[in-house]
């Protein structure tokens, strides 16, 4: 008797599958369509099978003259492929259908010329491994809670990608005692969007027992979902994102964010962390062990300071060529920006640089040329850090020359402040060439050879001495690789100049604008 009842159990469920999907449909997009108001739609609505938590997806759009349109299914990122938790895709329109296409995450709908397309899937967390980095952008879904970026759950029309589409979601049947976040709200369960469908893409979202705690910078609220215990507490957390943000967007005077998120998600691991930029939004992922330290605050200030490096500014392509901007400007202000907030102090912040300019100047490809960055960026690590320390050392010689040459009335902050304007009022794109043009105009023809030269052909930077300021001198170690033999090292290092200059020191504090 009970071997029949488990049967019948598991066929009710799965007719469940095959055609509660359809009522479902009918009753929550019938609505939609007769108003016909949106693009874009998406509803999603936990599924609960016999081993597997699912959620169902049915996407809507009005298809196009041709009666085709091809669809992305979530595609490969951060090393990982996505498509593989997708399971029972159909159409759920009449006279339509989905065909395969050499890419094996991109499929063509057929359908009647401009008739409504709808389509059906489930999803289901697919790693086979503890949640860890290397697979942390991977789908996370569970009866407890969720976590997904757009790109990695929602399948796609490839329509146009830039221009702005009207997009609802509707998060049905959730549990209530859910808590939903993500990139364009909390806890809303009808979400009414209008952006370009690659904002949509760059999206987070999380739900289920995350703890969601509210703050507000200049009128406008930050939010943090997190869920997990930790070596802190959520308000320790939220008040250095805070402060943070805050920093970041006064020295842009730029508060145009009416909302902002970040989800915080707990790893395996010793020491972790990772994390994403979204639009609005950033996604961090945490080993349990963690602590809000200077690795933690640099992850955040330097990916949030890519709002503007990065997204604000439009950059020429072949990216690469410029990482070292890029990068390591962040780098630059990551650190400084800290030190404006109080997050860090003065003696963390030489000792950091300190580290970087010891990693720079005993680099195996220190000498190595920009063209090698852009063919091996993502292919060889020591590769991928020296736009980053580059750029550092170049953002700390350029204020130190802008200082000199202005006489101290004009510092690197002019530098970006006019550099931004150009982007939005002369629709400047970043690359080499333009910035060449910027550092010449602030500082002359021989900073921007030093710097070019070594970007160029196999030369090292020279770090400025007086980078830091009045208050620090530079001395430079000598030592050999291996004690005596091998290769020779010369490194640059920062020290106070004497006993009396402290990180308390209002004139060392004016040099980084901190005091």
């Amino acid at each position: 008797m009970f071997k029949i009842s488990t049967v019948f159990i598991y066929i009710i469920i799965n007719l469940n599958n095959l055609i509660y999907g359809n009522l479902f449909v009918n009753e929550n997009y019938t609505r939609s369509k007769n108003q016909n108001t949106f693009d874009i739609s998406y509803s999603i609505e936990p599924f609960y099978d016999i081993n597997v938590f699912r959620f169902i997806v049915v996407l809507e759009f009005k298809g196009d003259k041709s009666g085709e349109t091809l669809i992305q299914l979530p595609e490969e990122f951060g090393g990982q492929q996505h498509s593989n938790g997708i399971k029972f895709l159909k159409t759920l329109s009449e006279s339509s259908a989905i065909y395969e296409t050499d890419k094996p995450d991109q499929k063509i709908v057929k359908y009647p010329p401009n008739s409504t397309v709808k389509i059906y899937y489930q999803i289901e967390e697919s790693r086979d491994d503890d949640l860890e980095l290397g697979n942390h952008y991977m789908v996370v879904l569970n009866r407890k809670f969720f976590h997904f970026l757009g790109e990695t759950f929602f399948i796609i029309p490839l329509l146009d990608w830039t221009s702005e589409f009207k997009i609802r979601l509707v998060w049905n049947h959730m549990p209530s005692t859910w808590n939903l976040a993500n990139s364009f709200g909390i806890n809303e369960k009808v979400q009414d969007l209008k952006l370009p469908l690659w904002k949509f893409k760059y999206s987070v979202f999380s739900g289920g027992d995350f703890r969601i705690h509210k703050r507000i910078i200049n009128n406008n609220p930050i939010y943090l979902s997190i869920r997990g215990r930790w070596n802190f507490n959520d308000d320790q957390l939220l008040d250095v994102v805070r402060d943070i943000i805050r920093i970041e967007r006064d020295f842009w005077n730029d508060h145009n964010f009416p909302f902002f998120l970040l989800t915080v998600l707990p790893i395996e691991g010793s020491g972790d962390q990772g994390g994403t930029g979204r639009i609005n939004s950033y996604a961090l992922f945490l080993s349990s062990d963690r602590i809000i330290d200077y690795r933690l605050k640099r992850i955040i200030a330097h990916e949030a300071f890519h709002t503007w490096v990065g997204e604000k500014m439009q950059f020429a392509e072949q990216e690469q060529l410029v990482y070292w901007f890029k990068e390591g400007f962040c780098d630059y202000y990551t650190r400084l920006l800290l030190l404006r907030a109080k997050l860090i102090t003065l003696s963390e912040y030489v000792e950091e640089y300190n580290k970087i300019l010891y990693a720079y100047y005993t680099s195996s490809v220190r000498y190595e040329k920009n063209e090698r960055v852009v063919k091996e960026f993502w292919t060889d690590q020591n590769i991928m850090k020296l736009p980053y320390m580059r750029g550092d050392i170049i953002a700390h010689n350029l204020n130190a020359y802008i200082k000199q040459n202005s006489n101290g009335t004009k510092s690197l902050d002019d530098f970006m402040h006019d550099l931004m304007r150009r982007c939005q009022n002369e629709s400047l794109v970043i690359s080499n060439g333009s910035l060449s043009a910027m550092i010449r105009f602030y500082t002359g023809e021989q900073t921007l050879s030093e710097i070019m030269r070594v970007l160029n052909s196999n030369a090292v930077l020279r770090a400025h001495p007086n980078a830091l300021g009045q208050c620090f001198k530079m001395r430079t170690d000598s030592f050999k690789k291996f004690w005596l033999i091998g290769e020779q090292f010369e490194v640059p290092v920062y020290e106070y100049k004497s006993e009396t200059s402290t990180a308390s020191d209002k004139k060392c504090l004016e040099w980084f604008g901190a005091n």
